[in-house]
């Protein structure tokens, strides 16, 4: 019974902490399609958290229906031009939130809408001056693109400042990149390494903390590193090639990853920062997680990394009910103060990599995302004419299987992984 009741109460934590992640990360995503329409004199017609039927809406004095829908997988921004559910399902400038692009079956319809861009014409006989003024697809194609990356960036922003306020408030870990223990049989054994070698570089690029050397390391396995080392005021050259092993992360999940062998044993110690420093570390930790994304994703592309790792909905909610409690599940004794700060801080943490994620994922080439309207838009750019609606529609058709069927691999992932 006690089992039962701990598990039913994870669950529900879990589903609490993923009702408020998701919803928060989805608003400033769609908040930056906003801003940036209503900067370039664009008609919103729908600002939408979720999809289905609407829980709670009201209409700003611009005229703008902003609606709390009832399943809180996505989201979208409609603006007046775009496809409504009559066309092909999507509106345009909408975007994606953990692989869901859904449109709402029950937005308004807008005299003149259309699926794409490349059907100006259509819209040029049944729309007035005054229409064709705040209409998206007659505005000019870097307009249409910066509303379009204006979702992703505003992720990017986002992470930005919740890092950077953790900088501020907790400081930053720093463990100095120094052996301290090297595991026999290991790849690092193997390779020379031993207790009190300082790491230096990796593939020639400099090292400053253990977790940097920890990160290169966990994306490579199987494949073989150069390092430099520092012993005794000698630089030694090592080359060592990491292996996929099953490894637990800081909430006890197992993960497989690339591991060298090797513990640290520098000192270790947080260094807090000021607001115009702590931004200016915001930026670079958001450029590390975008270099891992890429890293992670060509590697799963080239066929060396483990595409079962990859998650979706369901293990979002459960990193953030993992992250929401784990103040109260500290292996130390904390007050209640400590316990909800510690929590508070993980979440945040969390919410941080996953909005990076989720603008990452935007930002990718593929039709009925962002990054395929922005590849659309540069075509159109360079060559003078957007590309034809048959083609277009071409391409979203593929985008939209590309989509699904993540998102089906995706969940059956995290279904397996919770048996």
């Amino acid at each position: 019974m006690a089992e039962l009741l701990s598990t039913g109460t994870g669950i529900l934590i879990a589903l609490l902490a993923f009702s408020v992640l998701l919803p928060l990360i989805v608003f400033v995503h769609e908040y930056g399609h906003f801003k940036v329409a209503r900067l370039c004199g664009i008609r919103v017609e729908a600002f939408s958290i979720g999809f289905g039927p609407a829980l709670r809406s009201w209409r700003d004095r611009h005229g703008t229906i902003w609606k709390i829908s009832g399943i809180p997988l996505g989201g979208y921004v409609k603006f007046f031009g775009d496809a409504n559910a009559a066309s092909a399902g999507r509106a345009e400038g909408s975007s994606m939130a953990v692989g869901s692009e859904l449109s709402p079956a029950e937005a308004e319809p807008a005299r003149g809408t259309t699926q794409f861009g490349s059907e100006r014409d259509k819209l040029e006989a049944v729309l007035t001056d005054e229409e064709k003024a705040v209409c998206f697809h007659f505005k000019p194609v870097w307009q249409r693109a910066a509303v379009v990356a204006a979702g992703p960036f505003a992720n990017f922003v986002l992470a930005v400042v919740l890092f950077a306020g953790l900088f501020m408030a907790f400081g930053r870990p720093y463990i100095e990149p120094v052996v301290g223990t090297v595991v026999e049989g290991s790849a690092a054994e193997e390779a020379g390494f031993a207790p009190g070698d300082r790491i230096l570089t990796i593939d020639g690029r400099r090292v400053e903390t253990f977790t940097d050397m920890s990160n290169r390391v966990r994306l490579s396995s199987g494949t073989t590193l150069t390092f430099e080392v520092e012993r005794d005021g000698e630089v030694l050259a090592f080359e060592a090639t990491p292996r996929r092993e099953v490894q637990t992360d800081a909430f006890g999940n197992e993960i497989r990853a690339g591991r060298l062998g090797i513990g640290s044993g520098g000192s270790v110690g947080r260094e807090r920062y000021g607001p115009f420093e702590a931004v200016g570390e915001g930026i670079e930790e958001v450029g590390t997680v975008l270099e891992t994304s890429v890293t992670y994703l060509g590697r799963i592309v080239t066929g060396r990394e483990d595409p079962r790792q990859l998650g979706g909905p369901v293990k979002i909610a459960q990193f953030a009910g993992q992250a929401a409690s784990s103040g109260f599940k500290a292996p130390v004794e904390l007050t209640l103060r400590e316990k909800l700060v510690t929590s508070g801080a993980n979440f945040l943490q969390l919410a941080a990599l996953i909005s990076v994620s989720i603008g990452f994922l935007n930002l990718l080439p593929v039709p009925v995302l962002d990054g395929g309207h922005l590849m659309f838009y540069a075509y159109e750019a360079v060559a003078g004419r957007p590309l034809s609606e048959r083609v277009q529609g071409f391409g979203f058709r593929i985008g939209l299987a590309m989509v699904g069927s993540l998102m089906v691999f995706v969940v059956v992932n995290d279904v397996i992984g919770l048996l």
